[in-house]
């Protein structure tokens, strides 16, 4: 894990990684612990692993398309359907990138969290620039042009600098701020070709996955 905010230490670590959806559920839990004693959210929650490994699966809630969920909804066309500030704790990893309204989700999971906001979000170009490093033929698995329409696909093709900047100032616009911003996953490129070696080392070559803790500022 890489700490985007060099002026503080990081808060929330986990020394497991992850590979699929059941091992990031450990992650997320091993990591955010302490923000997952009270009632959580889990937006986007396919078929909520998580809600085991919270502090009181009791108070877990788990949105998504899949009927096993809680609250089954499409979040390209319904809001959430509950009250402002109704979570402590609300999540949504690796889910906006998918949506085509995700700047109104967002502003969704500020509306309804009491406290905090936890959200992921991969970085596409560094996976195509790696994948045309280490050479073979490129996969673009949630961008290409398949024979037949893919079941699920990204809406939004960026790097980790957009990511961030996208984090900040819409966690601005909703009265939060930014307690904690890390990557995970991030590569070691090096080359002898200076000019190629500084393109190598850019943040959206370089930083994997963003993580971000959101915190509600408070109003007095």
């Amino acid at each position: 894990m890489i700490c985007l905010l060099p002026e503080s230490r990081p808060v929330y670590s986990a020394s497991i990684g992850y590979t699929d959806r059941a091992t990031k559920a450990a992650y997320i839990a091993a990591k955010y612990a302490p923000l997952l004693t009270s009632t959580v959210l889990d937006v986007g929650c396919d078929q909520a692993p998580l809600r085991a490994l919270v502090g009181r699966p009791e108070l877990y809630t788990g949105v998504d398309m899949r009927d096993t969920a809680d609250v089954v909804l499409d979040l390209d066309r319904e809001d959430l359907p509950f009250a402002p500030q109704s979570f402590d704790t609300v999540l949504c990893t690796d889910v906006l990138e998918h949506l085509e309204r995700c700047h109104a989700v967002f502003d969704e999971l500020c509306r309804v969290a009491r406290r905090h906001v936890i959200i992921s979000l991969p970085n596409p170009l560094a996976v195509l620039v790696r994948a045309l490093l280490e050479g073979g033929p490129v996969k673009l698995k949630f961008y290409g042009l398949p024979a037949e329409p893919p079941p699920d696909r990204h809406r939004w093709f960026f790097g980790q600098q957009d990511a961030e900047a996208f984090l900040r100032d819409r966690a601005r616009r909703n009265g939060f701020e930014i307690e904690q911003l890390d990557v995970e996953d991030a590569a070691d490129f090096h080359s002898s070709d200076p000019l190629l070696n500084a393109a190598l080392q850019h943040p959206n070559v370089r930083n994997g996955i963003t993580w971000c803790v959101l915190r509600r500022k408070s109003s007095t």
